[in-house]
């Protein structure tokens, strides 16, 4: 696969639809709205960015468990897709898709919500979301990684998405990204991937792991934050004030 399949997206950890539009108009193709981590991000705040988004971009969500009620209210929110953490075996990833589905497929409750512009296009939906809608699993645990194989069987699972952070916590080698065991690790995820034509995707901490993703293939790539982009336009700009004094 080459790099002018990759997708380039930025993880939104802010509550600010106005930066996430700001990112969009920048040329960001996709938005990882981290609901794990972000302190500030809640469903309806994630709700409000998927809005102003929409339909120019893809609106993607990691949750902070793979929780049936978490699923559903994410879904609900008209999202594009669902990242799920910490998926290590292949009964996670099974657990996610049934949550994930209306069905005969799955066991997804149906309510009132966002997703059908809250009954306006009911039916519509219902016929459509087994199939549009994204389920990417996350691999950040060496057990993911032994586990690739059996995780990819499972019939409704888009993409992969590797955490490296957490992955090379799990490997003892905590926030060492360049080490070549870690490196292996997502070596063997993405080759497996490739093989089975199913989506690779990775968060990259700049543009220089970002072009190494894309030349290996990457398709789902996250580049930094929106926290990270505005620190970084106002350090340079104060450094190049300071310089002139």
């Amino acid at each position: 696969m080459s790099s002018s399949n990759a997708l380039i997206g930025t993880l939104i950890t802010l509550d600010s639809p106005e930066l996430a539009l700001v990112l969009q108009k920048a040329g960001f193709e996709w938005f990882f709205l981290d609901l794990e981590h972000s302190a500030v991000l809640d469903l309806k705040s994630a709700q409000r960015i998927v809005e102003v988004l929409q339909p120019e971009s893809y609106a993607i969500m990691r949750l902070p468990d793979s929780s049936e009620t978490w699923i559903k209210h994410a879904l609900d929110t008209g999202c594009d897709g669902i990242i799920i953490p910490h998926v290590a075996t292949a009964e996670d990833a099974k657990r996610a898709v049934t949550y994930a589905k209306y069905p005969p497929v799955g066991r997804r409750s149906v309510g009132i919500a966002r997703a059908h512009g809250y009954g306006s296009s009911f039916q519509e939906y219902l016929r459509s979301a087994n199939d549009s809608i994204a389920i990417i699993a996350q691999i950040e645990e060496h057990e993911g990684v032994e586990n690739i194989e059996q995780i990819l069987s499972v019939d409704g699972i888009d993409a992969i998405f590797i955490g490296p952070y957490d992955l090379s916590g799990s490997m003892g080698i905590l926030g060492e990204l360049t080490h070549p065991d870690l490196r292996r690790n997502v070596d063997k995820v993405r080759t497996i991937c490739q093989k089975k034509g199913v989506p690779f995707g990775i968060f990259c901490p700049n543009s220089t792991a970002a072009r190494a993703e894309m030349e290996h293939g990457g398709v789902l790539l996250a580049i930094g934050s929106d926290a990270s982009y505005a620190a970084a336009g106002a350090n340079a700009l104060l450094e190049g004030v300071r310089a002139s004094e």
